[in-house]
């Protein structure tokens, strides 16, 4: 399997060529080309786990459903894009070791890759209530998307990290978690505290530099309103 992501960071787009008989599964919708010698079948529910788990921040129940690529000549390729303006970055879990992630991010994934509900002890992760926390391992390639660019952050000993949690992607296994609630993030946009979780330990985090769940709010305001505050167009 090769791939090429193109278009970054604002409209980033994933390009995977595979051998015959290699295959690659994607959420719903992702696709924007294929060669014709690519065959695709969708599945309901399952995969893994995954199907029930995942609820984007910017889609529902089409998450339900994933579709599954499989090369018929070698040399056969599907072009996968986010439903949602920004980058794409690719995780070899054989060199990274397990990651966690929050399912909104979930783009394609190899078929060595195991994906599993990661339980946390302060339960749902996310302050938006529509994301949860999905634990990614094996040896293949997995692909999460971001709402905006990337920014990486190393976490050493004696040096934790503190981020707003909706602005997470993925972050390394075995980091410690503090979640709290912080009364200057994103009260005045959706009402009370929002919250940032404090890693500390040795890994490292992914993070996208725009919330989608500010922006959805945003667009939901403008259209029930009917005023012209800025739109997420404005922004992008």
């Amino acid at each position: 399997m090769e791939f090429d992501i193109r278009k970054r960071p604002s409209n980033a787009i994933l390009q995977v060529t595979m051998d015959r008989g290699e295959s690659i599964t994607a959420k719903t919708g992702a696709m924007v080309s294929r060669s014709e010698t690519m065959d695709t079948e969708a599945n309901v529910g399952g995969d893994g786990g995954l199907g029930g788990m995942v609820k984007s921040a910017v889609s529902s129940s089409k998450d339900l459903v994933t579709s599954e690529f499989t090369a018929r000549e070698s040399g056969a390729n599907v072009v996968l894009a986010p439903d949602h303006p920004g980058d794409v970055v690719a995780f070899d879990l054989g060199e990274t070791g397990r990651i966690k992630s929050q399912s909104g991010s979930t783009l394609a994934w190899g078929t060595n890759v195991n994906k599993s509900s990661a339980m946390n002890e302060t339960g749902n992760l996310f302050s938006s209530g529509q994301l949860k926390v999905l634990a990614l391992d094996g040896t293949g390639m997995a692909f999460l998307s971001a709402y905006g660019s990337v920014y990486e952050a190393d976490v050493s000993p004696g040096e934790p990290t503190v981020v707003d949690e909706d602005h997470l992607v993925a972050w390394t296994d075995g980091l410690n978690l503090d979640r709290q609630r912080d009364g200057g993030v994103k009260s005045a946009m959706l009402g009370g505290e929002g919250y940032v979780s404090k890693f500390s330990g040795d890994g490292r985090v992914w993070l996208q530099t725009r919330d989608p769940i500010v922006f959805q709010n945003m667009g939901d305001g403008d259209e029930e309103n009917g005023d012209d505050s800025p739109s997420v167009s404005d922004f992008i």
